[in-house]
This record gives structure tokens, C-alpha cells and sequence, in this order.
């Protein structure tokens, strides 16, 4: 029995427990089930890979997550951010090919934390239970977006399980969208921990839906460059999405959203 270190993390909702201390693998199972209790997701930090980042984050299935991302930043920098002045830093992200590109700026109210995600989503048509999806693939992550009337909670966990079964990624989405409202309900399941989760907030669903709408703006305004910002209401909060667009599609996409957290503190097992 012995106490390991984490922080929980709010970024826009999306609680995250940030374990501090190294962990075993015979320890990580029962360290995930039991932080799960507490919060959406789990990550670990870790010594970086590559010499150009300060940090190593890794989450409970290997996916990616954009918000696990800005708000471990914030964490890190917390102890030399000046109000008001932004930071830049480079984080090893579990499900990214590269380093991630983080800004972090102290605000009154807690920390405003900007992602540039990782490549941009592939978008296909796909069928599912008879219901069609725009497919979003991302790195560490595939989000189905639906726009229709809102699904029953048992309807949409069951559709999810059936979309994970059929994609091979390491995490899977199921974004219901209300363009009229610019409102969100993201439902994720995670491959390595098989956690499916109503998440208050998802970053990597926000930068799917940004990506989506920039698409849609190009067909109907035939603007071929530019940024194009979609403001995301989801359980928890906002989520703005900048997509940058050139030559018909979209090339880089960032998220930005607020992180707080609560003090350091210890989990027993």
C-alpha cells in the first residue's frame, strides 16, 4: 500500500485526474478504476520522448485527448505564468506522431489554454444502424458526427459500442450536434480502459466539429483562406475551435477552452 500523487483537473469540464508519480504496470488498472470515480479521464505524466518537450502525457488507453493536453500545461507552468502573459510550451502526447504545441495564459478566474491539434480530421460519409455520419478521423481518435433529434442515452451508448466494434481506433466519439444552438453532447469510448463517458467537455470532438463547420462554410461562401472560429457549448462550457482553411480544405486546427484545478492531493491503494 502506498500513495501516489495526482492533481484533478477541470479543462471546460472534461475532469481529468493528472497522476504525478510513476506508476507500475500491475499498479495502473486499479489506479484508473479507482481515479474514474472521480473524474472523466485519466492521465499520467511522464518523462518526455523527445528533446524539445518539457513533458510526457499519456492517457488511460493510449488515445489522444486535446484538453488532457491544455490543462496538464497549464499544470506545468502554473508556478511561472504572470497574469495575463502567454506561455508556450511543447508536450509528448499519448496518440500524437509529434510534439504538441500548447499556449497557456494566467487569467483572474484560472488559466485560458490554446492546443494546436495534431494534423487535421479526415472527413467520410459512413452508415451505421441506418443512421448516416460525417466521419472524423484523427490522430488517437475517430468522432461520428450526428445532427438529428437528440438520442435516447441507452440508444447512443449502444450505437457507440456498435461504431467501436467496426473502427480500429484507439478511441471512439459519438458527437451530437445542434448547429442552431452551436450545441454539443460528446459521448467517448476508450479501447484500453473501455470506459464510455458523457463527457462535460471534449477537445478533440470540438476541433472535429470546428473542422466540420469551416468545410460546410467553404461550400456555401466559396471562401478559399482564412480562419474560420466555431464557438462549441457542451455540458461544461465553451470551447472555441479555430479552423485555418486554404485552397478548399481545412490545414491546422486549434482548440481553446479555460483549466482549473484543485489542489495536489494523494490517491490510497
Amino acid at each position: 500500500m502506498r500513495d501516489i500523487r495526482y492533481v484533478l483537473l477541470d479543462p471546460t469540464g472534461n475532469l481529468t485526474c493528472l497522476v504525478l508519480d510513476p506508476v507500475g504496470k500491475d499498479e495502473e488498472a486499479a489506479l484508473t478504476k479507482g481515479l474514474l470515480s472521480l473524474c472523466e479521464q485519466v492521465a499520467y505524466l511522464e518523462p518526455p520522448v523527445r528533446p524539445e518537450s518539457i513533458a510526457g502525457i499519456r492517457l488511460m488507453g493510449g488515445e489522444f485527448c486535446g484538453n488532457a493536453a491544455m490543462a496538464a500545461a497549464a499544470w506545468l507552468v502554473r508556478d511561472r505564468a504572470a497574469e495575463g502573459k502567454e506561455l508556450s510550451l511543447l508536450l509528448d502526447v499519448s496518440g500524437a506522431c509529434g510534439p504538441v504545441l500548447c499556449k497557456v495564459r494566467k487569467k483572474e478566474d484560472g488559466y485560458e489554454g490554446t492546443v494546436l491539434m495534431p494534423g487535421v480530421p479526415e472527413f467520410s460519409r459512413v452508415t451505421y444502424c441506418g443512421i448516416e455520419f460525417a466521419r472524423a478521423r484523427m490522430e488517437g481518435i475517430v468522432h461520428l458526427i450526428y445532427e438529428g433529434e437528440n438520442l435516447a442515452p441507452d440508444e447512443a451508448e449502444g450505437l457507440l459500442r456498435t461504431i467501436a466494434e467496426q473502427e480500429p481506433d484507439d478511441a471512439a466519439g459519438l458527437l451530437q450536434w445542434n448547429r442552431d444552438e452551436r450545441y454539443m453532447i460528446p459521448l467517448v469510448y476508450v479501447r484500453g480502459s473501455g470506459s464510455m463517458v458523457w463527457e462535460h467537455g471534449c477537445g478533440s470532438g470540438s476541433a472535429a466539429i470546428g473542422s466540420y463547420e469551416a468545410l460546410k462554410h467553404l461550400k456555401d461562401r466559396g471562401n478559399q483562406v482564412g480562419t474560420v472560429q466555431t464557438e462549441i457549448s457542451q455540458p461544461g462550457g465553451t470551447i472555441r475551435a479555430a479552423a485555418e482553411t486554404a485552397g478548399g480544405f481545412v490545414t491546422s486546427v486549434s482548440i481553446t477552452g479555460t483549466v482549473r484545478f484543485g489542489e495536489e492531493t494523494k490517491f490510497f491503494h
